[in-house]
């Protein structure tokens, strides 16, 4: 099972991200994104294929439409190596690790 949750400024991801739960994901996100969004915690993600980029591309998008500035923190190192390999470093800037996989 996947999820997001809001607690104040942090958005929070858990579960499985795949081609499975990701278009999901991404209407929960599109109801949680506000201006007041600081954060997208990652932390909990149990397992991620290469749909997870596009999750995080999703939430950046929508986090600017709102005028949010998100920082993405948690995220397994292999996420960041799938952002790295689909060269969206740029658009994904606030990537954090936590050192996981």
């Amino acid at each position: 099972m996947s999820e997001l949750s809001l607690s104040q400024d942090v958005i929070s991801l858990r579960g499985e991200v795949s081609f499975k739960t990701v278009t999901g994901l991404s209407q929960q996100l599109q109801e949680l994104v506000q201006p007041q969004v600081r954060t997208l915690d990652c932390s909990g993600v149990t397992k991620a294929d290469s749909s997870i980029v596009a999750l995080l591309l999703v939430a950046m998008k929508l986090a600017r439409s709102a005028g949010a500035s998100v920082t993405i923190t948690g995220a397994p190192q292999a996420v960041s190596r799938l952002v790295h390999l689909y060269d969206v470093d740029g658009i994904i800037p606030g990537l954090v690790n936590t050192g996981h996989d």
